[in-house]
């Protein structure tokens, strides 16, 4: 999550990241900021979706239109995209901000 999807969600409410969901492989509650279970270790990448403005359909993050509506949702300027650079921790694969000293998932310091 960078920073201006923080900015946003407290615009407009709660985070992306504190929003619950649930796990697709054992079904304990997560968190959506989260990248892996904490019981199961199922990466929670693809419970990341684009919600359709018209219809509220949740459809995959690559969509360019709705698959209920066909709204495009590639013309949905609502915030820019984060352009930080981001890494990927060596040690559990969570992916910091560039930004970050040391993995908040695991401890790993960043070098």
């Amino acid at each position: 999550m960078g920073f201006l999807d923080l900015i946003k969600g407290a615009v407009k409410g709660k985070p992306h990241a504190e929003r619950k969901a649930e796990c697709p492989k054992c079904k304990s509650p997560v968190m959506l900021g989260m990248e892996r279970c904490e019981k199961c270790g199922t990466h929670l990448e693809s419970m990341f979706r684009i919600e359709c403005p018209k219809c509220k359909t949740a459809n995959g993050l690559n969509a360019a239109k709705c698959s209920k509506c066909g709204y495009s949702l590639s013309d949905n300027k609502e915030a820019p995209a984060p352009t930080g650079v981001s890494y990927r921790c060596p040690i559990c694969a969570y992916s910091a901000d560039y930004y970050m000293l040391s993995c908040p998932s695991c401890g790993t310091r960043f070098v």
